[in-house]
């Protein structure tokens, strides 16, 4: 590989330029991924659930299928809260719940704030209508989890509607009782 090749070995064409309107559309629309339990489809949506909890004592672990802790189900719920709120634009209560300190880094590498991303929803210059789950799972440590998800995104970025297949790796904390999503990262699959 050389100096004029990326990753791959491709040739270099340049640098993105992430300001570009598609690529504002695509980072925009990653962000949808912070989003897994709109109200179930019919046929279409598959979900599946894991856990996985980390523990000094081996008798925390599970030893085959379960229903969800607490700490699972609470997680679960702010996520399906969060997609309710993004789908009904409802920036109050996504404020809310999200951690003060919230980052989204999109399918670009872009990286946008809470707020940011809370103004774009007020503004309708994001707006999401579906969120079908294909999958999501969640790994609890502590006082920390991730939770994976897989989501068919309907939304309309800057004027433009589609449906994309949307993964994001989410990082919840629990503070004073509460878990809170603080960051989200997006692929698409």
């Amino acid at each position: 590989m050389t100096s004029d090749q990326d990753g791959c070995g491709r040739p270099r064409r340049g640098r993105i330029d992430v300001s570009h309107p598609r690529l504002l559309l695509l980072a925009a629309v990653a962000t949808a991924a912070l989003s897994a339990c709109a109200s179930p489809e019919p046929e279409t949506t598959v979900p599946t659930r894991s856990r996985t909890v980390s523990s000094a004592t081996p008798s925390a672990a599970p030893t085959g299928p379960t229903s969800p802790s607490a700490d699972e189900a609470a997680i679960l719920a702010a996520n399906a809260d969060q997609t309710r709120w993004m789908i009904d634009a409802d920036v109050e209560r996504l404020g809310a719940l999200l951690d003060e300190n919230f980052t989204a880094i999109h399918i670009t590498g872009y990286e946008q704030s809470k707020a940011e991303w809370l103004d774009q929803i007020r503004s309708g210059q994001m707006a999401y209508h579906d969120v079908a789950e294909q999958s999501v799972s969640v790994d609890i440590d502590g006082d920390t989890a991730v939770l994976v998800k897989r989501n068919l995104v309907t939304a309309t970025i800057n004027g433009t509607r589609g449906t994309w297949p949307l993964e994001s790796t989410t990082t919840y904390a629990q503070t004073d009782g509460a878990w809170r999503p603080t960051s989200s990262r997006a692929t698409t699959y």
